[in-house]
């Protein structure tokens, strides 16, 4: 999924990051285009600058008005490196505080999160983020005491698909820190939003459907209701200008 984040980590056997930061921002009502500009300025910034951070970002179609920007790492020290690094360079970090100044008079508010991978859950993750236009995110909390039945369950899931060949592809991430235990992060990268016109009827045609079996649609739904605390969608679209990656998204201009 994160095939461009880790571009940035040479080290990292797989495309998809053990690590990922994700940095909320809440936008302000009326404040979306200033903000954008905000974020490309700075992106272009620590570009000039040979940052050695990167990051995708992405603002909502769906969803409450905000701003994601995602950073993959091998590890926690890996983290502190990077951090590490741009702390100790006197000018990124002069640029870094002007440009978050400015972004205050945009912003409502932030958070820091950070999530691991899993890869069990996950379903054919890597893609090449370039030729992905959109995001959809479903974040999910589960039950405490709940968190081994809704593993299994998506374990059968991820089997289910393996065995019906689906055309279809998400990695899924669990909170680490910054919010609440048990919160599990799907992502599901899209080059167009018709691929979720599409998604439904996969889902009941009869490849998948037999793949799943009776008893498996049955202990999917029973899982639903004794696992899951709550649920939400969100649809974003990625945001070249505000990218910082090593690879550009001029296809999505």
């Amino acid at each position: 999924l994160m095939a461009g984040l880790a571009e940035a980590q040479p080290a990292l056997p797989t495309s998809t990051p053990p690590l990922l930061l994700i940095y909320r921002e809440e936008v302000r009502p009326g404040r979306a285009a200033a903000h954008a500009a905000n974020e490309a300025a700075w992106a272009a910034a620590f570009t000039k600058g040979n940052a050695p951070e990167r990051w995708l970002a992405m603002t909502t179609v769906a969803g409450p008005n905000e701003a994601w920007f995602m950073s993959g790492y091998p590890s926690y020290e890996a983290y502190q490196k990077v951090q590490d690094e741009m702390s100790a360079n006197a000018v990124l970090s002069a640029e870094g505080d002007r440009f978050s100044a400015l972004d205050g008079e945009h912003l409502n508010r932030t958070s820091t999160l950070l999530a691991a991978y899993r890869p069990a859950l996950s379903y054919q993750p890597d893609v090449r983020l370039p030729d992905m236009r959109y995001m959809q995110v479903d974040i999910v909390r589960v039950k405490p005491g709940q968190d081994s039945d809704f593993r299994a369950t998506w374990r059968q899931i991820v089997e289910a698909h393996t065995k019906a060949k689906m055309d279809e592809r998400w990695a899924v991430y669990e909170l680490d820190a910054g919010g609440p235990d048990l919160t599990f992060y799907f992502f599901y990268p899209r080059k167009s939003l018709a691929e979720i016109d599409k998604s439904g009827p996969m889902h009941t045609a009869d490849g998948y459907r037999d793949a799943v079996g009776e008893s498996g649609r049955l202990h999917q739904r029973e899982m639903a209701q004794r696992s899951i605390e709550a649920s939400q969608t969100f649809i974003f679209q990625l945001r070249p200008q505000m990218i910082l990656l090593d690879e550009p998204y001029a296809n999505l201009d």
